[in-house]
C-alpha cells in the first residue's frame, strides 16, 4: 500500500513540473504555441523601415548612422531570405 502511494506521489510530482496540462492543450505535444507568422513578418518590415527613418535626425557623428544602416540592412536581408525560403520550400 505504501509503495502504491509513493508511486502516485512521484507521478504527481512529475506532472507538477509542467506549467500546462497536456490534456488541456493537446497542441503542446506537436509544438504549436499560437505563433503569428504574417504579423511577425509585417512587424519585421516595419522595424526595418523605422531603422532607416531614424537616419533623419540631429546626429553629430556617423556612429549612429552606421549602426542603423547595418541593423536595418540585416533585418531586410533576413526578411528576404525568409521570403525566398518560403517560396522554394515546396520544391524540396
Amino acid at each position: 500500500m505504501a509503495t502504491q502511494q509513493s508511486a502516485e506521489l512521484e507521478k504527481h510530482d512529475a506532472h507538477a513540473h509542467h506549467a500546462t496540462d497536456p490534456h488541456a492543450e493537446p497542441s503542446e505535444a506537436w509544438g504549436w504555441h499560437g505563433e503569428f507568422p504574417r504579423a511577425t513578418r509585417a512587424a519585421g518590415w516595419i522595424c526595418a523601415a523605422i531603422m532607416f527613418i531614424m537616419l533623419i535626425g540631429n546626429h553629430k557623428g556617423w556612429n549612429e548612422n552606421v549602426w542603423l544602416i547595418v541593423l536595418g540592412s540585416g533585418m531586410v536581408g533576413i526578411l528576404l531570405l525568409d521570403k525566398v525560403r518560403r517560396r522554394t520550400s515546396w520544391r524540396r
